[in-house]
């Protein structure tokens, strides 16, 4: 009969992770929905703008550039950045109006209570 080696221990799951993800909130207002979706409006609302300006630029080279030096972005790069400044504009309407919709049932709930 083989013995079998034992395993070694795996180490203690740890009560907070070394390396936290990334937000603008305050600790205290992580859990709060209206701060949430003002952050998630501050991080969408910036890549857009990035996405745009880009667009933009690539737009003004290619019409008024130098043509030995094409624009950087080629019609896949401008159609995937498009699509994703569409995608988040939507998603960010779409939280605001789950937010007002909550916002306009909490009478509703308050009088339940």
């Amino acid at each position: 009969m083989t013995k079998t080696k034992k395993p070694y221990p795996s180490p203690p799951i740890p009560v907070t992770a070394d390396l936290q993800p990334f937000s603008w909130l305050d600790p205290d207002l992580r859990s709060d929905q209206a701060a949430q979706f003002i952050a998630l409006a501050l991080d969408m609302s910036q890549g857009i703008h990035k996405c745009l300006s880009a667009l933009h630029a690539n737009t003004l080279l290619h019409e008024h550039g130098d043509p030995d030096s094409p624009p950087p972005l080629n019609a896949f790069d401008t159609d995937v950045m498009f699509r994703w400044a569409l995608a988040s504009s939507g998603t960010m309407a779409e939280k605001a109006q789950a937010c007002v919709d909550y916002l306009n049932e909490l009478p509703t709930r308050q009088r339940k209570a």
